[in-house]
């Protein structure tokens, strides 16, 4: 049900998020106008929009009448003046590139209604990095949506008010989803940070030759049905990294990829010989494979084919043994950022397994999972990592750091006698943890 004061959304940018918010939008109620520059774009954005409208219908979000009523509020044009008219919000989600995201918006605040909020969908760069472009930073915010799920990230900038984002909030609720919002800025918000460790940590597996693409994500799925009580439930949760891959788009993570490098060569973050090596070859290997038109889902090839891709067949487990040499370096880079997130203020515990559990597992999240193995555990696991990076690439490793930081965190719950489960206490209480209570994820 639409909220009162919205009733035309502007959505900038007809790829796979544009599509995919905008049709949310629509099928909420609202009047969806999908903009972007390329007419070749925006004729194939309907068949996107039929396959995302199959895909929330299978996971229950809507029906297939809603979907058929949602197109009839769809309006598709490349008039960026007939797109913003009358709009009370805009959301923009062109290609991860700070100057043209910049532009955009210098763009579309002059096209929009004065009272109209502005939001990015930005999945890595932080919303100061765009904001000082605009001249009403009150009513710009970051709102980041994660298809196919019903998590969004709300973001607050330096100049955002309050109104904008308890608007956007409400926004948010009205379309069945479920808003988090953090406590600061942060590069990836709080799933992708998780998100962004899964998917460049199956990469990095991959370009060192630790496994192929299936493997990788076999290890990761078994991992995760694991964790499951009900493994018919994580069928379409347990996508391996490779998987999500062709989901996100391949030029889409090769953007993210070189974007974050380049950052932190600007910030003067040296990186190891070997680490550099690694990461130029994700980079030339994403390369080759959209210079060939594979760009994942919406291409209908990637790591995988569409439709039916193998990750999705029965057969795809069968048979395959648990292979801890790939499922651990995931899982565990996943729990390190958990960590940090909080212990960096970013948001609360809740926080971080509701965006994951919302996302990939229904049943647990990266703090449940620390619990249920032992803090001491994970502890020991940071620290055998830590040995490894300083044994190869010494103590200047950033990343020595982070597992520094997190293992510190983990030290003082563990001197206060928080084991986890079995303690009784651990991140959460026990037998009852919150995380396991009906409503949790609503």
């Amino acid at each position: 049900m639409r909220i009162e004061g919205i009733n035309k959304v502007c959505f900038v940018g007809a790829g796979t998020m544009g599509c995919f918010n905008s049709l949310v939008t629509a099928i909420a109620g609202y009047e969806a106008f999908l903009y972007d520059v390329s007419e070749a774009v925006l004729q194939e954005s309907e068949e996107r929009q039929k396959l995302w409208g199959e895909v929330l219908v299978e996971r229950g979000f809507t029906s297939i009448s809603e979907v058929e009523e949602a197109f009839s509020r769809i309006t598709r044009t490349s008039d960026a003046a007939f797109a913003a008219a009358d709009a009370d919000l805009m959301s923009e989600s062109v290609f991860e590139q700070v100057e043209l995201k910049r532009e955009i918006h210098r763009q579309f605040e002059k096209l929009l209604p004065r009272h109209a909020i502005m939001t990015t969908n930005t999945s890595t760069i932080v919303l100061s990095d765009i904001e000082d472009t605009v001249e009403f930073g009150d009513r710009f915010a970051a709102m980041h949506f994660h298809q196919p799920g019903r998590l969004v990230d709300l973001v607050a900038g330096p100049r955002t008010s309050p109104e904008t984002i308890e608007v956007l909030s409400r926004f948010v609720r009205s379309q069945n989803q479920v808003a988090i919002v953090l406590k600061k800025e942060n590069p990836g918000y709080v799933h992708n940070n998780l998100y962004g460790s899964l998917l460049h940590t199956g990469l990095v597996l991959f370009q060192t030759g630790a496994g192929t693409p299936q493997k990788i994500d076999q290890a990761w799925m078994l991992t995760q049905r694991s964790y499951g009580e009900n493994a018919s439930a994580l069928e379409e949760h347990g996508i391996g990294p490779f998987g999500l891959i062709d989901f996100v788009g391949l030029d889409v993570v090769h953007d993210v990829t070189v974007g974050l490098l380049a950052k932190a060569e600007q910030t003067g973050e040296e990186l190891h010989e070997q680490k550099k090596m690694i990461t130029d070859g994700v980079i030339a290997a994403l390369r080759d494979m959209i210079d060939r038109g594979e760009l994942g889902f919406k291409a209908g090839k990637g790591f995988y084919t569409y439709p039916d891709p193998e990750f999705q067949q029965p057969a795809f487990l069968e048979g395959v043994t648990e292979n801890k040499d790939l499922s651990d370096p995931l899982i565990n880079g996943i729990l390190k950022q958990a960590i940090l997130l909080v212990a960096d203020g970013v948001c609360e515990v809740e926080d971080v397994d509701l965006s994951w559990m919302l996302t990939h597992s229904p049943t647990i999240g990266p703090f449940g999972i620390m619990d249920d193995r032992g803090i001491d555990i994970v502890l020991n696991q940071l620290n055998d990592q830590a040995a490894f990076l300083t044994a190869v690439f010494g103590e200047d490793d950033p990343d020595l750091d982070e597992i520094k930081r997190a293992a510190g965190f983990l030290e003082a719950m563990i001197d206060k006698g928080l084991m986890g489960k079995r303690s009784g206490r651990g991140f959460y209480q026990y037998p009852d943890p919150v995380y396991a209570k009906p409503g949790f994820l609503l």
